[in-house]
């Protein structure tokens, strides 16, 4: 029998065991921000560590919401759980475009529910070192540029996502840098960081920025990038950088207007 509810904060630890057994990269503040400014129900069994299930919503505004955190342990799959998850998160926020990020596995199953294929995107390991581009201005995000910073973000994105912005500076600060036009942050995760969302005004200057982010981390780190992001792309592959898997964007409903092609990494699968 197994109690489907909402999470609260004492859940966190097996939440983040969940996703550890499943070998992905969240760590408990990538879960408490969901239960802060989401909705998160997990499936509890009463058995072990990690959690049986779970599955997470974050709305972004009035007209987006993000599914996220489709997770069943191991030992509890082929059960339904995640479908049944998922119909809950489907249903959670009614009359909001649905969008999430799909594994190859994920995306036969999301496709028969009505989700559609918006665009492909990969997670990169960056090398140890990472080039800059000369000729571009580079340097650590003060106070002052925030009113710049989330003006760039939501025309890029199409949604106001100001709090997972805010949460992702304030957990990596040095990893936060900004270019004219543009902008990087990250956060930290359980196997490596995560660098992104990146949102700059051309390749060059998306490249400069994840190669001060990287350079602030001075450790190994990942990254999610769209497939139609081919001149980032190009410069990793060509820098060393190592393709690791593939994500497709998929949703119901209309896609906000944005400027995609100034959104050259994104902020993950859990976040958009």
């Amino acid at each position: 029998m197994f109690d489907v509810r909402a999470a609260i904060a004492e859940d966190l630890p097996r939440a983040a065991a969940l996703s550890a057994a499943i070998g992905w990269n969240q760590v408990a503040a990538d879960w408490a921000f969901f239960l802060r400014h989401g909705d998160l129900r997990v499936l509890e069994d009463g058995a072990g560590e990690a959690l049986a299930a779970s599955a997470a919503l974050l709305p972004y505004g009035e007209a987006l919401a993000w599914i996220s955190m489709v997770l069943v342990r191991p030992d509890q799959r082929r059960r339904g759980l995640a479908s049944a998850l998922l119909r809950w998160a489907m249903d959670a926020r009614p009359g909001r475009t649905l969008v999430l990020d799909a594994t190859p596995a994920g995306r036969a199953v999301y496709g028969p529910l009505g989700f559609v294929d918006v665009f492909g995107l990969a997670r990169w390991l960056l090398p140890k070192d990472l080039a800059r581009p000369p000729g571009i201005a580079v340097r650590p995000l003060a106070v002052a540029d925030w009113p710049e910073l989330l003006a760039l973000d939501a025309a890029a994105f199409g949604a106001d996502r100001v709090p997972l912005l805010r949460d992702f500076e304030k957990r990596l600060p040095r990893a936060a840098w900004v270019a004219p036009g543009g902008y990087v942050l990250a956060r930290d995760g359980r196997l490596t960081p995560q660098i992104g969302p990146v949102v700059a005004q051309d390749a060059a200057t998306a490249l400069a920025l994840v190669a001060a982010a990287r350079a602030a981390l001075a450790q190994p780190a990942v990254l999610d990038v769209p497939d139609h992001a081919t001149a980032l792309t190009q410069a990793l592959s060509a820098q060393g950088g190592v393709l690791q898997r593939p994500f497709t964007r998929m949703a119901i409903g209309a896609m906000p207007a944005a400027q995609s092609g100034k959104n050259f990494v994104l902020a993950g699968p859990e976040f958009g």
